[in-house]
């Protein structure tokens, strides 16, 4: 068997460029974000897909038909692929969680892993959902290559399963808006052969 996904993160939001909370709220690309993933459709348009699979949330819709498209295939949302749930943070401000939650930045600096977002869910409760998912696709596409379009904290969490990394280091990973990472599952085990390539965004 050997598996190829591209991990590929949604291009860039309103609430991205003004860095606010998002998780489940469903907000669509910015006219920066649909460049993007014109740009994500363009230089996947060579590589022979067997699916392309997404959030099913708007950002990463929009963005995984980009990628569908000149391949004439169906984009097939899941909502296993969501960012993680910031609860009633969503849509604020780093300054509006240290004002409204004394002490939970530094808890969750601290475990990552393990703190939820207040009425929302924790890292660990995301990557758990969002792997079995993951595992799903690599049954369905042994000796191809799938695309996932997914979201920040999401698609690191499965690099970080995927490696073997804790999430306590999660924040040694970074990948951006519109990026392509790629992960190689086979007999040997998964091997992350490029993380947050941005080549194909060079001069958007």
């Amino acid at each position: 068997m050997s598996v190829c996904l591209l991990l590929i993160r949604h291009g860039e939001t309103l609430w991205n460029r003004e860095r606010r909370f998002q998780g489940f709220a469903d907000v669509p690309l910015s006219e920066r974000g649909e460049e993007q993933a014109r740009a994500l459709g363009t230089t996947l348009e060579r590589v022979p897909l067997s699916g392309v699979y997404c959030s099913d949330l708007r950002r990463a819709i929009e963005t995984a038909e980009r990628i569908a498209e000149p391949h004439r295939i169906s984009v097939q949302p899941d909502p296993r692929l969501r960012e993680m749930n910031q609860g009633s943070l969503e849509g604020k401000g780093l300054q509006d969680l240290v004002r409204e939650h004394p002490g939970l930045l530094e808890r969750w600096m601290a475990d990552p892993a393990d703190i939820p977002m207040p009425g929302g869910e924790s890292l660990r409760s995301a990557q758990s959902r969002a792997w079995e998912a993951i595992l799903e696709i690599i049954e369905k596409h042994r000796d191809g290559t799938a695309a996932v379009v997914g979201h920040n904290l999401c698609l690191i969490t499965v690099i970080c399963k995927a490696i073997g990394l804790d999430l306590v280091h999660f924040r040694s990973l970074r990948i951006e808006n519109g990026s392509i990472s790629e992960i190689l599952f086979t007999g040997q085990g998964p091997v992350l052969a490029r993380i947050n390539d941005i080549k194909h965004l060079a001069g958007r």
